[in-house]
């Protein structure tokens, strides 16, 4: 769709006021010639989804196929809105990553997810300037500037409601990562009488993680008897590379999306994802601005996902998290105390270098070095138990661990807000009797007198149940009481080391 010059009226020169010429409005409409068409089509298929991009910046056709029995069981209204919403969810970060006045064209029509993508953005900004700072100009302005001078047009379609099945509670999809958070979530289910499916959700950014992935799934699903779907996702590629930040801001919400077939097929009431207290951390920057990690997995956008699931499901699909009152450490101690056997099937690494490419941890990312701490903080040989290879705690990791200085660390580690956690845990690694070098240095340095100082703070805060209203009313008592018990046995354990 072109844009058209805007209509031109005479005037008599009196009513022209004297701020404005002819030159001032010429370069008003050159502002908006200077605009960047992006057309983006999206079409439904026999298997599933295509997104075609058409621009002198970025072309490509990208399709998601479902199983078989779950697309063709999806009704045909129900993928007219999938298709708008998908369509959207993918591409509405461009304007960022392409870095220019985008005016994003759609074939397909106004899509759901439009307002939510739009406060995901600008929940972002500081966010963004933090990870960016030093790349991508000096201020939040300059994104900020991005996302208001950019548009995106839809076509007009004839809206439809969806239609889907009356659901069953207790049938529940999971977004399965084979994380420690995933784990947590998949074996509470189960306990409590759930029947979870498992999706896999494979990026094209975790290109080694990929090969990874499959062997455990195949693994898994063998020694488990749990089947797990396995979805490509080449719209991720559409993502930024590496350390970029623009179009995961947007992750959970395409996932929760890309459920929803799943969900109709299963009769699922809810997804829940693994979206644990930290993810609400948050600090403000040296512009007094709130600085928040991760927003998209934070209390507030979890509720903010499932009205959209809702909506898209005649308000049969809720979103929610199990994990809301836990911290990371704590799920590790859980896993631990009741669920041992996932360890062996674990992985949290992105593996997206070649270090990754022989093995499931790549040893070379701050998340490695983050589960390699926490594993050994529990007692749990990352080595022999979890299928590391190589020992974290050598000097040369250090940089992996914010608790000694600067955040120097890979996504949400490069935020720092973790730093009192890998405190916590690096002193009860000390006092299990490791005696790797790190560990050691940690122990000769002003860091372990202010752990001794602060340890009763420190294990309340993440080594006890935090108060949340996200999990289910009709299983929290359930999953209080399994945490409860689990993290009473963590403190007296630690009682015992001390």
């Amino acid at each position: 769709m072109e844009l058209k010059q805007p209509l031109s009226f005479e005037r008599n020169q009196e009513d022209e006021p004297p701020s404005r010429n002819n030159h001032q409005r010429r370069k008003w409409r050159q502002w908006h010639e200077r605009e960047i068409p992006i057309k983006v089509e999206g079409k439904t298929h026999h298997q599933g989804i295509t997104v075609e991009i058409s621009s002198k910046l970025l072309s490509t056709k990208l399709s998601i196929n479902y199983p078989n029995t779950v697309w063709q069981k999806y009704p045909q209204e129900n993928k007219v809105k999938l298709l708008d919403n998908i369509t959207y969810i993918f591409t509405a970060h461009l304007p960022f990553l392409l870095k220019g006045n985008i005016r994003l064209e759609y074939n397909t029509g106004y899509p759901h997810v439009y307002s939510w993508a739009s406060q995901c953005f600008l929940r972002y900004l500081p966010a963004y300037w933090y990870l960016y700072r030093g790349r991508r100009g000096t201020k939040v302005f300059p994104l900020l500037k991005t996302m208001l001078n950019s548009r995106a047009y839809f076509s007009e379609t004839k809206d439809i409601p969806p239609r889907f099945p009356e659901t069953i509670d207790e049938k529940i999809i999971i977004p399965f990562t084979f994380g420690k958070d995933s784990f947590l979530t998949y074996n509470l289910s189960k306990e409590i009488g759930l029947s979870p499916t498992l999706v896999y959700f494979n990026e094209p950014t975790e290109a080694y993680a990929r090969q990874h992935k499959l062997q455990l799934i195949e693994k898994f699903s063998r020694e488990t008897k749990e089947k797990v779907y396995y979805l490509e996702n080449p719209l991720g590629s559409l993502r930024e590379y590496g350390e970029g930040w623009f179009g995961w801001e947007l992750a959970l919400t395409s996932w929760a999306l890309l459920s929803l077939p799943f969900a109709y097929h299963q009769k699922a009431g809810y997804l829940v994802y693994s979206n644990e207290t930290s993810c609400n951390d948050f600090f403000y920057d040296s512009e007094n601005l709130k600085v928040i990690p991760d927003y998209e997995q934070s209390g507030q956008a979890t509720e903010e996902i499932s009205i959209l699931t809702q909506a898209l499901s005649e308000g049969e699909v809720y979103t929610t998290t199990f994990l809301q009152g836990l911290n990371e450490i704590a799920n590790v101690a859980i896993l631990k105390n009741r669920y041992p056997y996932v360890f062996k099937y674990l992985m949290s690494c992105w593996a997206e270098t070649q270090a990754a490419q022989d093995k499931r941890w790549c040893a070379t990312c701050s998340k490695c070095a983050r589960i390699y701490l926490y594993l050994s903080a529990n007692g749990i040989n990352p080595i022999k138990k979890a299928g590391f290879k190589d020992n974290l705690f050598q000097l040369k990791y250090q940089p992996l661990y914010n608790v000694f200085g600067q955040a120097t660390g890979t996504g949400f580690d490069a935020f720092g807000t973790n730093r009192d956690e890998q405190l916590l845990a690096f002193y009860l690694t000390f006092l299990r009797g490791n005696k790797d070098t790190l560990v050691q240095k940690f122990a000769s340095s002003p860091l372990k007198k202010e752990a001794e100082a602060r340890l009763a703070e420190l294990i309340n805060q993440y080594f006890s149940l935090h108060d949340e209203h996200l999990t289910p009313p009709q299983w929290k008592k359930k999953i209080d009481r399994i945490y409860q018990e689990s993290l009473k046995k963590v403190r007296e354990e630690i009682r015992s080391l001390i």
